[in-house]
């Protein structure tokens, strides 16, 4: 959600190693970037990935000009295509997170296994809706930045039927709002009933993705359940 910033213009436990690679080393993890990015924005915590032993997938999209089911459709056809029926993990950022969220509707292909949300728009996003009649907004984000702002969208997305856990950043500006906020969207709204574990991060919204404590929270996540 980079073009929403320029339009507003606990420590971490890694995993033992001496295990956890080969246990792990095969299973594959598919990266979904934010709104207004592209893939290569989560090009480093892929990478951290595949020095951890798993294989990544770093999904492309556009999301102004393609609307978001159809980015969904074309994710699941990537899922599909790329794991073959082997174990898998999702990792989004913003964005990214709602659209894994809109691919349950449709379900997913077997071999799912966690999901790690990163500073998810979990409720219409304060800034999209304040944004959405906003041309420039209008015409980068697309159908995908309208769905943020629409409470109807959120009230049919599906929670994940699989453990998920999400990571919030505090790093934000009063500019949004009082409450604690990593600049784009509220911790509060990152929250989402049924959520298997929750932590904060002190990173802003754009590069919470590239922390080092993030990537550890997200492959302990993805390999024990808990951050």
């Amino acid at each position: 959600m980079l073009i929403l910033a320029l339009l507003l213009a606990p420590g971490c436990v890694p995993l033992p190693r001496s295990e956890a690679r080969e246990a792990f080393r095969g299973e594959t993890v598919i990266l979904l970037h934010g709104m207004g990015r592209s893939r290569a924005s989560m090009a480093l915590l892929a990478r951290r990935f595949r020095q951890a032993g798993y294989r990544t997938v770093n999904f492309p999209y556009r999301q102004g000009a393609k609307s978001l089911d159809v980015i969904t459709d074309e994710l699941l056809a990537t899922v599909a295509r790329e794991t073959k029926g082997g174990r898998y993990h999702l990792v989004g950022h913003s964005l990214g997170s709602i659209i894994i969220r809109n691919g349950f509707k449709k379900g997913y292909p077997p071999g799912l296994g966690r999901i790690v949300m990163l500073a998810p728009p979990n409720h219409p996003a304060r800034l999209a809706i304040k944004f959405k009649q906003n041309p420039l907004y209008r015409w980068i984000t697309g159908d995908s930045g309208q769905k943020l702002a629409e409470a109807a969208f959120y009230a049919g997305l599906p929670t994940p039927s699989v453990e998920f856990g999400v990571i919030a950043g505090d790093k934000g500006t009063k500019l949004l709002s009082a409450e604690p906020n990593d600049g784009i969207v509220l911790v509060e709204d990152t929250k989402l009933a049924g959520m298997r574990d929750f932590v904060v991060l002190h990173h802003a919204h754009t590069f919470i993705m590239n922390g080092r404590d993030t990537f550890e929270r997200c492959r302990r996540f993805l390999e024990l359940g808990l951050f």
